[in-house]
């Protein structure tokens, strides 16, 4: 369960950014956000990581109280519990596809390779295996780079633009195995897109609107 509660943020004390923000998701959840350039998304995206501390509010994440009382707290929050998946893939090109997914899972201690081999094939990259991330369609390496977000079984995945860089049938194609792929898992799924088609496949489509999330039926669109 996430539980975001009257959540705030401001810059320099000016108008909040983040305005007494509400949002409850289920494990499994998935939820796109979308919003005007500069309404807040990445900053809402932070504080959900924890990299930001609110102003007000708090978030709870499975076991975890946001903000963290110490800077350990949120590693292991990081390690254990998170996932991010970005516009650009952040691979290293020297690795393999197999090596680049296990990278951070290895750091954390926490690999599982009968576990990783099963993701693979699911996201349709099992064949791809040994060969260099630099080889990769960018489909396919943005599909590594969910593979790499969820190898260490996180509670929550943050996905911030993850087909920003994608055509228009490889960015349908990569979201739909990534909303699928975190389902299947129990894996809570908050996606920040300017893309109506990616943002309609969550199981609920937000806008971020003068600092509090509304329905899309009801946005005031960008």
């Amino acid at each position: 369960m996430i539980t975001i509660n009257q959540l705030q943020k401001a810059y320099n004390h000016s108008k909040p950014v983040i305005d007494r923000l509400d949002l409850q998701l289920e494990p499994g959840a998935s939820v796109s956000i979308r919003g005007a350039s500069g309404s807040g998304k990445s900053t809402l995206l932070s504080l959900i990581a924890g990299f930001t501390a609110p102003d007000a509010g708090q978030i709870q994440i499975g076991p975890c109280t946001l903000p963290f009382a110490s800077d350990k707290q949120g590693d292991d929050f990081r390690k254990n519990q998170l996932g991010v998946i970005f516009q650009s893939f952040n691979l290293l090109d020297c690795l393999s596809v197999w090596d680049n997914i296990a990278f951070t899972a290895r750091l954390k201690g926490n690999h599982d390779s009968a576990y990783q081999q099963s993701l693979m094939k699911q996201l349709g990259i099992a064949h791809l295996a040994d060969q260099s991330a630099a080889s990769l369609s960018g489909g396919e390496q943005q599909r590594v780079a969910i593979a790499r977000a969820l190898v260490h079984r996180p509670a929550l995945v943050l996905a911030d633009e993850p087909t920003g860089n994608l055509d228009e049938h490889t960015s349908e194609q990569v979201a739909d195995a990534l909303y699928h792929v975190c389902l299947a898992h129990r894996t809570t799924l908050v996606v920040v897109t300017h893309s109506q088609d990616v943002a309609l496949m969550a199981q609920r489509s937000l806008w971020l609107h003068h600092g509090r999330l509304v329905d899309d039926k009801v946005s005031p669109g960008v």
